[in-house]
């Protein structure tokens, strides 16, 4: 579904993250780490919040910041290639919760 190649630092996580056409991510925060998404290729929708309660649909040069802690999903728009973000965050240590409980809300608030 995705996978992760990062740089290696001691202080922030630097990678590429791949997301196949028509898959997300799932529910997922990265703890106390700050996180910063960039597009590189494709199109997505973000959604953040507890219930996933918020959407924007971004693609190549857009970039969203989610502060430590927040709930978000990356979901590709794509129906035949992969999406390809540009991850940093805050932190070396690979930190992915995975929130499979989460009840993602039917019509979020789009921006």
């Amino acid at each position: 579904m995705f996978d992760f190649a990062g740089a290696g630092s001691e202080k922030t996580w630097i990678g590429s993250v791949h997301v196949a056409p028509g898959s997300n991510t799932g529910p997922h925060n990265h703890g106390r780490h700050e996180v910063m998404i960039h597009v590189v290729k494709g199109r997505s929708e973000i959604r953040w919040g507890e219930a996933l309660d918020y959407a924007i649909e971004i693609g190549p040069g857009d970039a969203v910041y989610f502060a430590p802690g927040v709930t978000h999903q990356e979901r590709s728009l794509e129906t035949t290639e992969m999406v390809e973000y540009l991850v940093v965050r805050s932190d070396s240590e690979t930190i992915a919760n995975r929130l499979p409980d989460v009840q993602p809300v039917e019509n979020p608030q789009r921006f």
